[in-house]
């Protein structure tokens, strides 16, 4: 096919070697896949201290939907302004922690759902942190 607009000398074009947005796999050559990624390497640091969870309910949405599989780990201490799992009144919740003087504030993503204060904060009522989440694409 010719293309009257373009110049009749042949056109270099450079490889692309860095990430692309749109994520089209058209014409992808072994030249520019990366290499097998493991997700364990990734995301576990401590296979001892690592969980795994199924999302439920809409608090965390837009953030974390219904399905999703978390992934925890206990092992880390610095949680504040992160998703964790958290022990309150007998069940295990999924909410951003915020630490205040005294105590801590469980927020929702979801503005649909009033943030929690509890007074007593002690490390045990953190159980982990998300420190990813893997779903499915429909």
């Amino acid at each position: 096919m010719v293309f009257p607009f373009l110049p009749k000398k042949e056109i270099t074009i450079k490889p692309l070697t860095y990430a692309i947005a749109n994520c089209g796999l058209f014409g992808i050559s072994e030249d520019f896949t990366e290499k097998y990624q493991s997700l364990d390497a990734r995301f576990i640091k401590n296979k001892t201290s690592t969980f795994f969870f199924k999302a439920a309910g809409p608090s965390m949405e837009p953030t974390i939907i219904p399905g999703d599989i978390l992934i925890v780990d206990r092992s880390i201490e610095n949680f504040h302004q992160r998703v964790c799992i958290v022990a309150f009144e007998g069940e295990l919740l999924c909410k951003r922690v915020i630490k205040i003087k005294n105590g801590i504030i469980l927020f929702s993503d979801n503005p649909q759902f009033k943030p929690i204060r509890v007074t007593e904060a002690e490390s045990s009522l953190i159980w982990g942190v998300v420190i990813a989440k893997a779903s499915e694409v429909k």
